[in-house]
């Protein structure tokens, strides 16, 4: 099992959501309404322009892992991530620390349409950027899945600083641990990525890990995107 940054890159097109899942989670039930034309124009904006998604992750052995004081230790570097997603990590005897953005494309037109005072625009943008990323990412991981399946090793959910209580602090570990990466995500001092439509956090690798329905029921993160698709769906 390599440690290398392992790097995929997917078409915009292919990941774009779909327009039921973008009406869901924008909440768009009127196909007459102002909204609607303009999410599928723009959808069909992006569709067609030549861009791509670009993701990956570099896995590591697992070091040490302390559920009660919610930190894992891993490539020579202790990540503090709480308990709840430490707990996560039970079992796990490597660790995937994963990169993904859709692209700078969002996070510029978000700023040309809110300077416009165009809001509506940039928020269907914006919300399409956020979908566009967990899309990719969701290969990403699938692409994880089939590498360990072939090695009898199954994996955990992802998991990223800012939710289920692992501070955002925690990007800072996970880029240094990344290394150099071909993703083109930036971090500031204040642990915000650039391209803002960007995810990274860490995935649980062992012979007992599990993927497993999200425990939003117990998460009082009410923006959490997970918890909003999981809503969507049902």
């Amino acid at each position: 099992m390599g440690n290398q940054f392992v790097s995929y890159e997917y078409p915009l097109k292919d990941v774009l959501p779909t327009t039921e899942q973008a009406a869901a989670y924008l909440h768009i039930d009127d196909p007459e309404h102002p909204a609607h034309s303009f999410m599928l124009a723009k959808m069909e904006e992006l569709r067609n322009a030549d861009l791509a998604a670009v993701g990956g992750y570099r896995i590591l052995a697992v070091d040490h892992l302390n559920i009660r004081q919610g930190e894992i230790r891993a490539g020579g570097v202790t990540i503090y991530m709480d308990r709840q997603v430490c707990g996560y990590m039970r079992g796990a005897t490597h660790v995937a620390l994963f990169l993904c953005t859709a692209g700078a494309v969002f996070s510029t037109q978000y700023r040309d349409y809110s300077k416009a005072g165009d809001h509506l625009e940039a928020f269907i943008t914006d919300a399409l950027g956020s979908l566009t990323v967990e899309n990719a990412m969701d290969r990403v991981q699938s692409a994880l899945q089939e590498d360990m399946q072939a090695a009898s090793l199954g994996i955990s959910n992802r998991y990223s600083p800012g939710y289920c209580n692992w501070p955002l602090t925690g990007q800072q570990d996970l880029f240094l641990l990344a290394g150099t990466n071909p993703t083109g995500i930036s971090l500031s001092e204040s642990c915000l990525m650039y391209p803002t439509k960007s995810v990274s956090g860490i995935i649980g690798i062992g012979p007992q890990m599990k993927r497993r329905e999200y425990g939003c029921a117990i998460c009082s993160n009410k923006n959490c995107i997970y918890r909003r698709i999981v809503q969507n769906d049902k």
